[in-house]
């Protein structure tokens, strides 16, 4: 079977799927103070926006507030950084060659790349495109990007900023669990057609 085939199966298999496989991430986070909170909002919400077609339900924390006995199928924990400290918008963490659930946003920077003038709904949905991009890394295992949406590897200005950015199908099913005898690709996960 080609690989496009394999692909357009699998994509199919798992929108159908999705519904009944939504799972819950909770994304531990340090203080967003430097944002209002209608910035905050529109992050959340884009946030959700771009993770549910993956069938993932994000359920936000205080990193400072972890209660006992909270049991997520995933996990994340995000550091936003208000200080100039690097070159990137964000970036996750790898030990080992393998990703960890740890990512850091620079907001200083994502606020320098969209300008003074930015408005905070705009910026709140930046940040939320650039939360989505390290939390699609960590869900897929992935250190690999896509040519296009949310799972490329830079964004532009435009891209944060334009009201339709999302990720691909491709993208989408590299997040999504595996299935029984399918690899993430789609293929054949015992290696035999």
């Amino acid at each position: 079977m080609s690989l496009t085939l394999r692909a357009a199966l699998l994509v199919l298999f798992a929108s159908v799927c999705a519904q009944a496989q939504t799972r819950t991430l909770a994304l531990y986070a340090n203080s967003t103070a430097g944002l209002d909170a209608e910035s905050r909002t529109a992050m959340r919400n884009e946030v959700q926006r771009l993770l549910s077609p993956a069938g993932l339900d994000v359920v936000w924390r205080d990193a400072a507030q972890r209660a006992a006995g909270e049991d997520f199928e995933l996990v994340a924990v995000a550091s936003f950084q208000f200080t100039p400290s690097g070159a990137s918008l964000a970036d996750t963490s790898i030990t080992d060659g393998r990703i960890i659930p740890f990512f850091n946003v620079e907001c200083m920077r994502a606020m320098q790349m969209l300008g003074p003038r930015v408005d905070s709904i705009t910026l709140g949905r930046a940040l939320g495109r650039i939360i989505a991009h390290e939390i699609y890394h960590i869900v897929a295992r992935t250190t690999d990007h896509h040519d296009t949406g949310v799972a490329k590897a830079a964004f532009s200005v435009r891209d944060l900023t334009n009201p339709r950015f999302e990720f691909d199908a491709w993208s989408l099913a590299r997040m999504r669990p595996v299935v029984a005898g399918l690899s993430a690709d789609g293929s054949n996960a015992t290696g035999r057609e």
